[in-house]
């Protein structure tokens, strides 16, 4: 039986639906923020087609994650997302 990953502990909603639960170790290195371009690359495949893709991305963002995949995104896509949503609001 897999466990839930770290970075979903918080993520409330369709856990059972999620694609990343037999893999997480796609989408967290632990030697480097962000995983290696293969799975990088894994990770997002995986992640596009999940339920809680959006609210997994805006926890990660809300909560200043600095490491691995969130939502389909990397910590520099996430930082632009949130860049992007304060230029909007203003």
């Amino acid at each position: 039986m897999s466990t839930i990953p770290h970075f979903l502990d918080h993520v409330t909603g369709a856990w059972p639906d999620t694609p990343c639960k037999e893999r997480p170790e796609l989408f967290v290195d632990s030697s480097r923020l962000t995983p290696l371009k293969e799975n990088r690359n894994a990770a997002k495949t995986l992640c596009y087609r999940c339920p809680v893709r959006e609210d997994c991305a805006d926890y990660a963002i809300d909560n200043d994650f600095r490491d691995g995949i969130w939502g389909a995104l990397t910590v520099d896509e996430r930082d632009a997302l949130a860049r992007s949503r304060i230029a909007v609001d203003d």
